[in-house]
């Protein structure tokens, strides 16, 4: 949907009112805080009382209606006489006071001959002592002008019990809805203007880039236990037999995509990277590089994110010597004792580092990381390199001159579009080939296959076949789980 050229879509909304539900809550705070401080320091309690009396035209021939009608027009006049200022004065003088210390008013009740008389001061007693004496002073007056009417009280006044001008529980709770609505609406509002990318059209609209491929948004499937376990683990698609179709199918058309960039252009050195930090540029590139190796390539998985490497945390890799990438480019180890970490007997091979190696910038400006480059494109169908930002590593443009194309990743709604654009066009400025970008966690429409918790097949996900289901025995936790793809298994390791 578009209103004056702002793209709505809900997913972002309801993301960013989740991420700001503490704003909300503080707003709902500041509310009753509100009321609690006016309540207190400015607020003047105000008591009335309250008498109703009835006015009755005398008898006449002309019949009850129009006796009524009279009525009515006199209790009218009635009230200007009740408000006089004389009668005010009068009935202070009855109570032995200097003025009428109160708000005395007046009226008809519409279409009848009841007059509400009330008086509101700051004092119960007060109200009520006036509003007695008004009572008892306006026939005086009303006697020697209105000769042919009868007043009566209807009701008598009562001393008030409560203040007249307190702040309702209705109004409370609507100050506190306003300022609950008002921040909302401020989150509302920022949600829409903010320049990101929300989906494919906003992407199309605001990136000068191709887009190769979209990854839909993976749901985390764990109870509060096993996602606390597991809050580290990323996505990848060998590792969670319930990660759905969408997921690994759009992968395995990316790896398409690049199968045929390799035939037109002979590329086989692909380097991935993004904007800023936290789009999934690790993930992705480990989802690539599987997702090449199940179509039969020999792949190899580089970590070039030295200064904070993340793969063997995917990978779930602990620190070996043999196997750190780091030794190999700075000399530790020779060509021939380096080993490579073979992924789950796949044709995938993982060079990573376990410690952050800030020196890695002279593995580049050396011509070292060129050579080795060139070693291991001899010996293998894909090399991925995964690095860092554009804007947080000034070599990730050194990389991506090495790598033959590069892919780049744009997750919704996280980087703002003008920083997209400055690092794709720096990316280009420096001679890096950037073959399109691959929009990152994507969520569908919101539509009734989504609301019902379908995936795009129409298939519902049921809890009986989730981790902690009736079937949970056969994953990756439970009786069954140590016979289930790839986790009997043991990592090898290959040289060069």
């Amino acid at each position: 949907m578009n209103f004056f050229n702002v793209r709505i879509e809900m997913h972002s909304i309801v993301r960013d009112l989740i991420k700001n539900i503490w704003v909300i809550f503080m707003a709902i705070l500041m509310g009753f805080m509100g009321i609690y401080i006016a309540t207190n320091s400015f607020y003047t309690p105000e008591y009335t009382a309250k008498a109703t009396i009835v006015v009755n035209a005398k008898g006449s021939t002309t019949g009850a209606y129009s006796l009524f009608s009279s009525s009515v027009e006199m209790a009218k006049v009635i009230t200007r006489v009740i408000v006089d200022n004389s009668v005010k004065d009068k009935a202070a003088e009855k109570l032995g006071v200097d003025e009428f210390d109160g708000t005395l008013k007046a009226e008809v009740n519409k279409g009848t001959n009841f007059v509400n008389v009330s008086v509101k001061s700051d004092s119960p007693q007060k109200s009520y002592e006036l509003l007695m004496s008004v009572l008892e002073s306006y026939p005086e007056f009303s006697d020697n002008v209105f000769q042919n009417v009868v007043i009566t009280i209807l009701k008598m006044p009562e001393v008030p019990h409560r203040p007249s001008n307190n702040l309702s529980s209705v109004n409370k709770f609507l100050v506190v809805a306003i300022c609950t609505v008002f921040v909302a609406g401020c989150v509302v509002i920022i949600s829409l203007l903010r320049d990101t990318v929300k989906d494919e059209v906003d992407f199309t609209n605001k990136i000068e880039s191709k887009l190769i491929g979209t990854i839909p948004h993976e749901r985390v499937r764990f109870n509060v236990k096993n996602r606390a376990e597991n809050k580290d683990k990323a996505f990848i698609i060998h590792n969670n037999a319930f990660i759905t179709l969408g997921f690994v199918e759009n992968y395995h058309k990316i790896a398409a995509k690049i199968e045929h960039s390799t035939r037109r252009n002979g590329s086989k050195v692909f380097s991935v990277t993004s904007a800023i930090d936290n789009e999934g540029v690790s993930t992705t590139a480990s989802n690539i590089a599987i997702s090449l190796a199940d179509r039969g390539h020999k792949v190899i998985l580089i970590d070039m994110n030295c200064t904070e490497p993340d793969l063997f945390r995917i990978f779930e890799k602990k620190h070996n010597e043999k196997a750190e990438f780091a030794n190999l480019m700075n000399g530790t180890l020779k060509t021939n004792e380096f080993r490579l970490k073979r992924y789950k007997h796949s044709s995938l091979y993982l060079a990573l580092n376990t410690q952050p190696h800030e020196e890695y910038g002279e593995w580049i400006t050396s011509g070292r990381l060129s050579k080795i480059l060139e070693v291991f494109k001899n010996q293998v169908d894909y090399i991925i390199l995964d690095t860092a930002a554009v804007t947080e590593d000034a070599f990730v443009t050194d990389i991506s001159k090495l790598a033959d194309e590069t892919l780049f990743v744009v997750r919704t709604d996280v980087a703002f579009s003008t920083d997209i654009n400055d690092a794709l066009t720096t990316l280009k400025e420096v001679g890096a080939k950037v073959t399109g970008c691959i929009l990152n966690d994507t969520y569908p429409e919101i539509s009734f296959f989504t609301l019902a918790g379908m995936d795009e097949s129409g298939f519902q996900y049921s809890f009986r076949y989730s981790r902690n289901g009736k079937y949970n025995k056969y994953n990756r936790g439970g009786k069954y789980g140590k016979y289930g793809r790839y986790e009997s298994f043991e990592d090898e390791e290959t040289e060069i």
